[in-house]
């Protein structure tokens, strides 16, 4: 098979990437996500289908032989007939968004199986795709060092080509959606650069990432829930995110764990501590956030305005508290308080 790279493809954050999905998905042209591993790359392309009333159905195409893309022979009035793979939609179902995922890691002749699949045919053998289903792919990046093949010129030519990078904003209302440990929220906030820290040349088995985080958060949430902490934790931690951000979050789990207590500051905001220390006033966010309720939201926005004017926390930590009560508990949006916060500060986005 002739093959080839990709050079450089677009780079889109994960809010780039579900509104480019739409397009693709009305025009019903492939498009193939890059990205390194751990990154989100299959999180994201559900994430996108849910928000567009779609089911998800994810093709593992690495792990496929060609039986598994071309379907079974069999014969009938002298002539053969392929049976069709159950996992291929069928006429009638609902919009579906298929993911082709780790098609640079299947073999070459499952690749070249499945060629037609991304062509204007939309088709294999005597298969058609339903014309409400749509059909994309993603892979690891060549540079890496994952798992791949390169791609031949003849697959890679029917696909648009983008590359998913990491957005701690995006991160975070996922990582809140999804109801992540909210110490692990907290510290990705106050230490965005390591949400992702990929070095393919490292000798590490494991690194920071997007996915090791919600590996992490449920591994602390099991542990909370029966008691261990101590050396156990901090094998949990160190052993999905490396020695140095391990450390990190486990000196920042202490922290989160001894704050002023949110409930108190709610009802006082006005005389609450704010701590010359930033670690503590991002973690007290995210705990605060959490707690948001129409009732308090006046409250939260007073104390979010004196974080706005104190040189310690500034208009940063501020925004950060009124967008994570906002994701949190989407109702404060109605309130009057959020309403008029929103007015003072008309350039945050939400």
């Amino acid at each position: 098979m002739e093959t080839g790279s990709i050079d450089q493809p677009v780079l889109v954050t994960p809010d780039t990437l579900a509104g480019y999905l739409q397009v693709m998905q009305r025009c019903k042209r492939p498009v193939f996500i890059w990205g390194s591993p751990g990154i989100g790359k299959s999180t994201q392309v559900k994430a996108a289908a849910t928000a567009l009333g779609c089911e998800f159905v994810d093709w593992r195409t690495s792990q496929w032989d060609n039986v598994d893309s071309r379907g079974v022979p069999w014969v009938k009035d002298g002539e053969t007939h392929w049976a069709v793979p159950s996992i291929f939609p069928k006429e009638g179902c609902p919009p579906t968004i298929v993911l082709a995922d780790e098609l640079n890691t299947a073999f070459d002749s499952v690749q070249a199986s499945l060629y037609q699949l991304f062509d204007d045919s939309r088709s294999l053998g005597d298969y058609h795709l339903p014309d409400n289903v749509y059909v994309c792919a993603a892979g690891n990046l060549e540079s890496d060092r994952a798992i791949t093949r390169r791609m031949g010129t003849a697959i890679a030519s029917r696909f648009f080509h983008v590359q998913l990078t990491v957005d701690v904003d995006a991160w975070t209302r996922w990582a809140i959606e999804k109801d992540l440990h909210p110490a692990v929220i907290s510290f990705i906030r106050w230490r965005p650069g390591h949400l992702h820290v990929f070095d393919p040349k490292s000798a590490s088995k494991t690194q920071p990432d997007p996915r090791g985080y919600e590996y992490v958060s449920d591994a602390l949430k099991a542990a909370e829930e029966i008691g261990i902490n101590g050396d156990v934790e901090s094998a949990i931690v160190i052993g999905k995110l490396g020695e140095a951000v391990g450390a990190e979050l486990l000196g920042f789990l202490k922290i989160y764990r001894h704050l002023p207590d949110p409930d108190g500051v709610l009802l006082a905001p006005g005389d609450a501590p704010i701590s010359d220390d930033p670690s503590v006033n991002y973690a007290l966010c995210t705990a605060l956030a959490r707690r948001a309720t129409r009732d308090n939201m006046e409250n939260l926005c007073i104390y979010a305005g004196r974080l706005g004017a104190d040189p310690r926390a500034g208009d940063e930590l501020m925004t950060l508290l009124v967008r994570s009560a906002c994701v949190w508990n989407p109702e404060v949006q109605q309130t009057k308080a959020f309403i008029k916060w929103a007015q003072d500060n008309p350039d945050v986005l939400f």
